[in-house]
């Protein structure tokens, strides 16, 4: 019989449990002797592959003295947690979406990103992080500066994920008008397109295409779109981000398999990799000559 696999609601929990057990100084085993369990339990809950009944998981938040603001969201994610109706998808609206996403991003062995429009997160500079981000907040909120500044550290948190020596494998898509966009100014582009190249130089391990603006049937014009892919110990998941937040989960796994495929028709219809590479050389060239 096969190892439990976990679900997004439960992998949320987990990851949670986890935080606040490290946050508090606590091993596992500490975990387990304070609620008298194995410790495989522990370890099995904070993988989000067991769900623990609300009494011991109001006993672990007590052990590791937790804010009330992280007892309230625990609960929430428990309840998610215990839900057994078959969902197609889960929009993360809870405080902590954005850690969580980078918590997924974390655990993954393979991403797939695809965006039409942006340079995607995970490859964008601080300049470039921040002009858009700065754009975004003030359209929606008038975001104070020093919200979108750690908005913007919050991001950068997220590429040490590049760094690591047993990093995902990485595959992005990027449409063409990402490179011709100026966020900010040219400058800010200009300096975009180069961390591109460096990225690619630097890491075997990811993989730039872009997608041209003349693709006549592109599969996934209108939106970004994030495959994470945890090597069978979780179950696959589609994160579309959205304007204001962390974005929806596809969790059928008819539609993550459909995204799945639209992802491989773009990759057929997009530069390749060579030709992506040459094509952000050439366009660094004209930002270049226009400065």
């Amino acid at each position: 019989m096969g190892k439990p696999r976990a679900t997004i609601e439960r992998r949320q929990l987990g990851a949670e449990l986890r935080r606040l057990r490290e946050a508090a100084g606590k091993q596992q085993r500490d975990a387990a002797a304070a609620i008298e369990c194995d410790v495989s339990q522990i370890s099995r809950v904070e993988r989000g592959e067991r769900a623990f009944k609300v009494l011991e998981i109001e006993a672990l938040l007590d052990f590791y003295d937790a804010p009330e603001e992280s007892r309230t969201q625990i609960g929430k994610l428990a309840q998610l947690a215990r839900q057994r109706q078959p969902r197609r998808m889960y929009s993360d609206t809870l405080p902590g979406a954005f850690r969580r996403l980078s918590d997924h991003e974390q655990d993954a062995t393979e991403i797939y990103y695809s965006d039409s429009e942006l340079i995607p997160g995970l490859l964008q500079t601080e300049s470039y992080a921040r002009a858009l981000i700065r754009t975004a907040r003030s359209a929606s909120t008038g975001g104070e500066p020093g919200d979108v500044e750690a908005r913007v550290q919050f991001r950068l948190d997220r590429q040490e994920l590049l760094k690591r020596s047993d990093a995902p494998y990485m595959w992005f898509v990027i449409g063409e008008a990402a490179l011709r966009r100026p966020i900010g100014h040219n400058e800010v582009l200009r300096e975009q397109l180069g961390h591109l190249l460096d990225l690619i130089e630097r890491h075997e391990h990811l993989v730039i295409q872009v997608a041209p603006l003349d693709i006549v049937d592109h599969p996934l014009l209108g939106g970004p779109l994030q495959i994470l892919r945890f090597g069978g110990i979780a179950p696959d998941i589609v994160q579309q981000p959205t304007f204001i937040g962390a974005g929806v989960y596809l969790v059928d796994e008819e539609d993550i398999a459909e995204c799945a495929r639209a992802f491989d028709r773009l990759k057929a219809v997009a530069l390749g990799p060579e030709e992506s590479r040459t094509y952000i050389t050439k366009r660094l060239e004209e930002l270049d000559n226009e400065l």
